[in-house]
């Protein structure tokens, strides 16, 4: 057995590059190749797909994803983990199995990762904001975070391609190590999941650093995409492909390791409770560091869950310009006329007018001096009916009629009133099993 195993970040979320998985597939000395594509938002889509055809709901990238490189790693036995299966990772691997088929390659080994799907124990779930169950409103869907296990167990047992659902990002990383090391490698594998997942916002993405003057545009338009050598200990060395231009170093990766954690001292994850405050980044060489210090204590109580959920009624989302001289006034105007209007519908329960450029991202509270020449005016509503939105999107077109002059560009959009909604539940509500496919 060798001494260390190699996994590649091939993509950081769904809408992701494909050319670095391509690259990843050909490279020397990689073990393994994980598509890290599923979030919150994708897993809605997956479940509305699902509810319309029960043979949908997984990642409709699934196929172009993995159409360049499975004839590429199947010869050479580098297993491809992802979380493209979505809201049905069954039926993405059945799929996985077709195109394999399609593409002559016989004899290739699928693995759904299954369990997550909780929705008939809802029940068992505690909710961080129960308040949602009286909205009126129904579950689309309600999912288990899974950890590593049932991805190592289905490396053990020779897959080719392994899919899940929903599971932590890390433990997609981390099963490969934890497969050729056990135990005793879990904290630093997943630490290095951890690192991995998020793609090129690990080798330079997404990073400010006002004493350099960072990477041009063309240097991120082939950002290199990162790898990590993990050694039995969980130490590990991470780097991109030769050639490739990045930015990985010791502050970019301290930025990633804090990336969406709470605590330091404590980050859950299904398989352990992660100490990242003994980590230590050390340069190597240009584009080369390496990690060392995971530590981890435990395991949690309970797992997490997600519900999504779809509340009555919709949102009216509209946007509208003015720009030239006066634009600032003209739209301040177009505001309050829109406050007025919105405030005498019946059934909008409330709404948030701001403006792009302004204060859409930093709220109303910041005080930004405007300036330029043109602005947007944003406004959202919620509404108790799809009528009601219809006379809210009105009101936008009305104003370029009867509304301060120059109104112009106008965007309006009614989507369902969804929501995502945090829980625990006992791990003994939640078992997994894997479902197999064969090319």
């Amino acid at each position: 057995m060798s001494s260390t195993v190699t996994v590649a970040c091939g993509a950081g979320f769904a809408g992701d590059r494909m050319e670095p998985a391509v690259d990843f597939a050909t490279a020397e000395g990689i073990d393994a190749i994980v598509l890290e594509c599923l979030a919150e938002r994708t897993m809605i889509a997956g479940l509305l797909e699902r509810e319309k055809n029960p043979s949908l709901g997984y990642d409709a990238r699934l196929r172009p994803r993995l159409s360049p490189i499975l004839p590429l790693t199947f010869p050479r036995r580098r297993a491809v983990i992802t979380n493209l299966g979505s809201a049905n990772p069954s039926a993405a691997a059945a799929e996985v199995a077709r195109l394999a088929g399609e593409m002559g390659l016989a004899g290739l080994r699928v693995a759904a990762v299954l369990g997550d799907d909780i929705v008939d124990r809802e029940s068992h779930v505690e909710w961080q904001d129960d308040s949602v169950l009286e909205d009126g409103g129904r579950w689309l869907g309600v999912h288990a975070y899974l950890g590593v296990d049932p991805i190592a167990e289905a490396i053990r047992q020779g897959a080719d391609v392994v899919i899940t659902g929903r599971t932590t990002d890390s433990s997609l990383f981390a099963a490969p190590v934890v497969a050729a090391f056990g135990e005793g490698a879990l904290a630093g594998a997943l630490t290095v999941g951890h690192l991995l997942e998020c793609s090129g916002q690990l080798t330079g993405g997404n990073v400010a650093d006002s004493r350099e003057s960072g990477l041009t545009a063309a240097e991120y338009a082939d950002l290199g995409f990162p790898w990590a050598r993990v050694s039995a200990d969980g130490s590990a060395e991470f780097g991109v492909l030769d050639g490739k231009p990045a930015r990985l170093d010791p502050l970019g990766a301290t930025l990633q390791l804090f990336y969406e954690v709470h605590d330091p001292h404590a980050y859950l994850t299904p398989d352990a409770i992660l100490d990242f405050t003994g980590i230590a980044f050390d340069p190597l060489a240009p584009n080369r560091i390496r990690m060392s210090g995971a530590r981890s204590s435990g395991i949690p109580e309970r797992l997490k869950a997600v519900g999504f959920r779809q509340a009555p009624g919709c949102i009216a989302d509209l946007e509208i310009s003015y720009a030239g001289h006066g634009c600032r006034e003209r739209v301040l105007i177009a505001a309050e006329t829109m406050r007025i209007r919105l405030e005498a519908i019946p059934g909008v329960s409330r709404f948030n007018l701001d403006f792009v450029g302004i204060n859409s991202v930093l709220g109303l509270g910041v005080d930004i001096p405007w300036e330029g020449s043109e602005v947007r005016l944003h406004v959202g509503a919620v509404c108790d009916s799809d009528a009601t939105a219809r006379s809210v999107e009105d009101e936008i077109y009305a104003l370029t009629l009867s509304g301060p002059a120059g109104g112009c560009g106008i965007r309006s959009e009614r989507r369902a009133h969804l929501s995502v909604e945090s829980g625990l539940i006992a791990r003994d509500q939640v078992t997994t099993s894997l479902g197999w496919y064969t090319a």
